[in-house]
């Protein structure tokens, strides 16, 4: 536009805001794109929000939809040399322990030398072999020191490892290994030297598996955590006993109660922005662009569709029969005592409703199964209905950028044009003004 100190010089007409006036009048259409644009932006925005919150019930979901996932148990043990861990698959049971051995990896000592750093003068072939694997062999030469040899073990690759002790009076080389049981024990063969390695009294601590009396059943591992004795247990031996250790495992509904809670909470948050989103009852949507939207009534139709599924048989074959269930206003609930009962009078069921059973070939789906389908297919990337939805938000706002710019140009030529023709206008208004004065003072003169 003109500079506003110029407009109307020759008329005396503002014409700066004249052209203002007409422009903002004729720019109602830009004005209705625009906010379309931003509200629309916005939507977006809260679509995005509400599939990340899907995204954390989706979590919560698939962290129930198996067996190992549902079953939730504790162990305990009298005594601090038997710890116990569980997994979701364990079973109820008691057991009576003993630790009368524990695992142990071997070490070997050299006979003594007098320094670590002087020659041995030795030279030949050291082979190491653990367990039944492939011996691996290391040429010492005489120029060898008990420094260098240590490394040439360590740098062989073998599963051993190598270093010098020193008694305060002579040096002795050690190599022990890195895996415990009997199967990884060592044997060494010298060609053409003699280190000591192979004398069996210079071997102060044989590889070894430990051993746990179960219920007067000796049970052996390579290693100090004993895994697969029991359905779901693990148990890290860490000193031998002389008395029976007491090892009790039993169902945690609490542990299962923390992963239902998580649900819950995630699951009302996705209800509690779709409604703020979308609008209910008598509370209007937060955004004009998404109320009453049906992509997101969908997906609370079809979660709480799939939350009153039906699974398994008997008396917990749904989720409000063992605490969990939806309320009035369409939210999530969990009575914890409920639950408690359940898990304690039917775990068996408890998981067969929840992550569904597997049996001679035969599947059926748990509550959580087909809750993380119905997820899925609303905010499946790429798929997802709720993805689609966004896509297409996305693609109109670029269509409204379009319009926009297109817009934005017919206003500007419009401007422009107006500025011209105010122009002439003024220019024309000048010419006639001066044409008036002349002819005034001419009339002025001759009537004189």
């Amino acid at each position: 536009m003109a500079d506003s100190s110029l407009s109307g010089v020759g008329s005396g007409i503002d014409t700066s805001s004249l052209i203002s006036g007409l422009v903002n009048a004729d720019s109602g259409r830009l004005t209705a794109l625009k906010n379309k644009q931003t509200s629309t932006n916005s939507a977006i925005s809260t679509l995005s929000d509400i599939s990340s919150s899907l995204g954390t019930l989706q979590s919560a979901v698939d962290a129930l939809s198996t067996a190992s996932g549902v079953g939730s148990f504790s162990g305990t043990s009298s005594n601090p040399s038997i710890a116990i861990s569980t997994t979701g698959n364990a079973q109820p049971g008691a057991y009576s322990m003993k630790v009368t051995q524990l695992a142990k990896a071997q070490r070997t000592y050299s006979n003594t030398y007098a320094s670590a750093s002087t020659a041995n003068g030795q030279s030949g072939t050291l082979s190491l072999q653990v367990g039944t694997g492939t011996a691996t062999d290391i040429n010492i030469a005489g120029t060898d020191t008990l420094d260098q040899i240590a490394a040439k073990i360590n740098g062989a690759g073998a599963r051993v490892s190598a270093s010098v002790f020193y008694d305060g009076t002579d040096y002795r080389l050690q190599v022990r290994g890195l895996d415990t049981g009997k199967d990884n024990a060592i044997t060494f063969t010298q060609s053409g030297l003699d280190l000591g390695l192979n004398v069996t009294a210079n071997t102060v601590q044989k590889a070894q598996n430990s051993i746990v009396n179960i219920d007067g059943f000796d049970v052996q591992r390579s290693t100090n955590q004993v895994v697969g004795a029991i359905q779901g247990v693990t148990l890290a031996l860490t000193a031998t006993t002389t008395e029976p250790v007491d090892v009790t495992v039993a169902a945690d509904s609490q542990g299962l109660a923390t992963k239902i809670q998580s649900i819950v909470t995630a699951y009302n948050s996705v209800l509690s922005k779709i409604n703020t989103a979308a609008g209910k009852g008598s509370t209007k949507a937060g955004n004009s662009e998404l109320a009453s939207d049906s992509t997101l009534r969908g997906i609370t139709n079809r979660l709480s569709t799939a939350l009153q599924t039906i699974s398994g048989s008997g008396k917990y074959n749904t989720l409000g029969a063992v605490g969990l269930s939806l309320q009035r206003d369409g939210k999530l609930a969990l009575d914890t005592t409920k639950l408690n009962a359940a898990v304690t009078a039917d775990p068996s069921a408890v998981t067969a409703l929840f992550a569904g059973t597997s049996t001679n070939g035969t599947t059926t789906t748990g509550v959580m199964g087909t809750l993380s389908k119905a997820i899925k297919a609303y905010n499946q990337t790429g798929t997802g209905l709720l993805t689609q939805h966004q896509t297409d938000m996305q693609n109109r706002v670029k269509t409204m950028t379009d319009s926009v710019n297109r817009e934005q140009d017919r206003l500007d030529r419009y401007q422009a044009l107006l500025q011209k023709q105010f122009s002439a206008m003024d220019t024309n208004v000048t010419s006639n003004n001066n044409d008036m004065s002349y002819l005034s003072k001419l009339y002025s003169s001759s009537s004189g």
